[in-house]
């Protein structure tokens, strides 16, 4: 009898590999919809992928532990089942507090002072929110949604994104314990200027001017 092949979308396959998928959205704690933004899939096509209806390649592997921002080795324990160690290892921290214990924080905006100066590093290189997610290897939508404070930002996270601009973790210190921003500064001078009267701005583009020499 003639043994009829079934499709893999049809099919569903649960790999210690596929679970340990799932176990990672888990621990940071995000639904799937919360979860999509990071792996720029679907809540649909996560939710395909977690059920084990979706092969998961070694290239799929790598992508969610870049964007979820695990290390291998934690995703290697999670395959062993070994999801007490990992929780211990990277969730010591308790999840943040829900406004009303109802919205998740993909609906709450917090800005911080790490996102302002990811702003700042993105504007001094030029960037528009396109070219940082194509430098950053995620879309503009994530971009977007990490500046409006709507993704958590764990520390492995601002490093990939702070070395993809062309800066060093020195350079974010520096920018932390500065009083003001550069772009902000920048843009302070900016208004300033503007609105300094025609008669004054000749002598005020001659001090410029003098210091780009």
């Amino acid at each position: 009898m003639e043994t009829k092949k079934v499709n893999r979308s049809k099919q569903k396959i649960m790999l210690p590999e596929t679970i340990a998928l799932r176990k990672m959205r888990e621990l940071l704690g995000h639904d799937r919809k919360t979860a999509g933004l990071l792996v720029e899939k679907s809540p649909k096509q996560l939710e395909k992928i977690e059920n084990g209806f979706v092969e998961v390649t070694s290239q799929l592997i790598n992508h969610f532990i870049l964007k979820y921002a695990f290390s291998k080795k934690h995703f290697e324990l999670l395959v062993l089942g070994k999801f007490s160690e990992v929780q211990n290892n990277i969730c010591s921290k308790k999840r943040n507090v829900i406004e009303n214990n109802k919205l998740r924080r993909s609906y709450k905006k917090i800005i911080t002072d790490d996102i302002r100066i990811l702003i700042s590093m993105r504007k001094q290189k030029n960037l528009t929110q396109y070219d940082a997610g194509k430098t950053c290897g995620y879309t503009r939508t994530t971009i977007g949604h990490i500046e409006n404070g709507r993704i958590e930002l764990p520390p492995s996270r601002i490093k990939h994104i702070v070395l993809s601009y062309g800066f060093t973790m020195k350079d974010f210190e520096e920018h932390k314990a500065s009083e003001v921003l550069i772009t902000d500064l920048q843009d302070n001078c900016i208004e300033l200027i503007r609105k300094i009267d025609t008669t004054k701005l000749t002598a005020v583009y001659s001090v410029l001017k003098s210091f780009n020499k």
